[in-house]
């Protein structure tokens, strides 16, 4: 799941932008109870294709009334990749993925056709995204740097940022599918993260995200009675997270930088 949120300077796009935001949000919570409509897609000739093709260009659409055609481009193209790390990553896991759906205002979802085996599993579904999109926005930072772009820097400061926010520990977010292979209480961090995170940006997504999280939220972590995994294999986790994160963080800034020098 990568949800569209951006930085503080980027939170607040224009009002008719914002208006759009709240269209697409309903859209999004009519889409996910209208599951009959999304099968009437499906059996339609190329309809799995045709539906995140579709996805794709309508955010891309909705983007670049904020931040121009080709950062919008840029940036539907990262989340992609981020989306495409948890497909290969439900494969590898033995799970069936479905193909990416694009929500303009929201960010963009894949589906998983089955469940984990285990805490490890899960985690390895989640991780895979961040990872994937932490690697594919290096790449455009290199790229901004060999081409002095401040295009490409944009946009890999804004992919680092959409990677980090997504390891907030609290579920349906990935970092909080991480976060359950090394702790059972990480949750209530990710409740304050996102707390503040609203209260700095006032991002509308974070509202939708902690509508999500809600069930979690009411039942904490006496919902997963899963067995935990082996201190060993936990520990793994926690480096695997933290420094996954601690990477973003130094990219954010050192991306920021060269921004704000250029």
């Amino acid at each position: 799941m990568t949800p569209e949120s951006v930085p503080p300077d980027r939170a607040l796009p224009p009002a008719r932008g914002r208006g759009l935001g709240w269209l697409a949000t309903a859209g999004f919570v009519v889409l996910a109870k209208g599951k009959w409509l999304l099968g009437l897609v499906k059996v339609l000739p190329a309809g799995k294709l045709l539906l995140t093709t579709g996805s794709m260009l309508a955010m891309v659409a909705f983007e670049s009334m904020r931040s121009g055609i080709w950062f919008a481009v840029g940036f539907v193209l990262l989340i992609l990749v981020h989306e495409l790390g948890h497909g290969v990553a439900m494969k590898r896991a033995g799970v069936q993925a479905g193909w990416p759906i694009f929500i303009p205002f929201f960010g963009a979802m894949i589906a998983m056709k089955g469940l984990p085996q285990d805490r490890d599993k899960e985690a390895e579904i989640a991780y895979g995204g961040p990872l994937a999109g932490t690697g594919a926005a290096l790449a455009v930072a290199g790229l901004g740097l060999a081409l002095d772009s401040r295009l490409l820097l944009a946009l890999a400061n804004v992919g680092f940022f959409l990677n980090l926010f997504n390891l907030t520990p609290i579920s349906p977010l990935d970092g909080g599918r991480v976060a359950q292979a090394f702790s059972k209480r990480a949750w209530i961090v990710g409740a304050v993260l996102l707390v503040g995170l609203f209260f700095v940006t006032q991002s509308i997504q974070l509202i939708l995200i902690a509508a999500l999280a809600l069930p979690q939220l009411l039942r904490g972590a006496s919902a997963d009675v899963r067995p935990l995994l082996a201190p060993a294999l936990q520990r793994t986790w926690a480096l695997r997270y933290f420094g996954l994160a601690g990477f973003l963080g130094l990219a954010i800034y050192f991306t920021g930088d060269l921004l704000h020098k250029g």
